[in-house]
């Protein structure tokens, strides 16, 4: 089998990567300006790329071992190892490709964790000073045992 249908496949994958890059950029900037609603439509916009990308990978994985005539090791590597020609500087373009854009969005992702990180250890101080904890006596029988970590007290007295 000539590689153009597997080349043709690996152009669609590497388009939607590109896709989920851009979007993981444009996550950054949401996380920036801290615009939870638009974030959320983004994440679903991005789960639908992702769900293209398990599919074109799977049809991927047909088609290389199709050209290459057997089931196990069906790296983009050993398609390139057995290509000849035209089809081998494509498949090695896409490669080089493939390699520069997970790259970044590998930089993009790790970047967007850090600052989901961040906004969560803000939102968790937010809460601990807004929430009193509640005070432990000055005084204390000496045959009870301390405890460690201090209860949180609601906003609300609900027994008022």
């Amino acid at each position: 089998m000539p590689a153009e249908k597997l080349i043709a496949r690996l152009k669609e994958l590497l388009q939607f990567n590109k896709e989920l890059y851009h979007m993981a950029l444009e996550k950054t900037d949401l996380l920036k300006k801290d615009n939870a609603e638009a974030l959320r439509s983004l994440l679903q916009k991005e789960q639908t790329v992702v769900r293209s990308i398990q599919k074109a990978e799977a049809e991927r994985i047909r088609m290389a071992a199709e050209f290459l005539g057997r089931e196990h090791n069906l790296t983009l590597s050993e398609c390139i190892n057995q290509a000849k020609g035209t089809e081998k500087e494509k498949l090695s373009e896409l490669l080089e490709e493939f390699i520069e854009v997970m790259d970044k969005l590998k930089t993009a992702n790790q970047l967007n964790q850090q600052l989901s990180q961040q906004a969560l250890q803000f939102v968790s101080m937010t809460l601990d000073m807004l929430l009193p904890s509640e005070q432990s006596p000055n005084y204390s029988r000496p045959d009870q045992p301390i405890e460690s970590e201090p209860k949180r007290r609601s906003l609300f007295d609900f027994k008022a």
